[in-house]
């Protein structure tokens, strides 16, 4: 059985808190590319990700180079909605 999607909030969320972690939780702008992003969510729904990076853009949470998004780094804003759990984790 596959397990549950989750919610656009949680799935954003998550983006936000992966950018972060492949960005070594340096300050912005430390750009990276969107397919490590995809690799460390885990997920092979492109589509998915790219419509969620779109919406975090709109709402000043990214920044996005290239459409579809080729690279991707947080904003200050974007940062504060990270966890503090997550923000002051090491990076595996």
């Amino acid at each position: 059985m596959a397990a549950p999607s989750p919610s656009p909030a949680q799935f954003l969320s998550s983006l936000l808190t992966a950018v972060h972690d492949v960005t070594g939780r340096r300050p912005p702008p430390t750009w990276t590319h969107v397919d490590k992003v995809q690799a460390k969510l885990g997920t092979a729904n492109r589509d998915a990700l790219d419509a969620a990076i779109r919406v975090a853009v709109a709402r000043g949470w990214l920044r996005a180079d290239g459409d579809p998004p080729s690279s991707i780094t947080m904003t200050v804003d974007g940062i504060k909605l990270i966890p503090p759990a997550a923000a002051g984790a090491k990076p595996k």
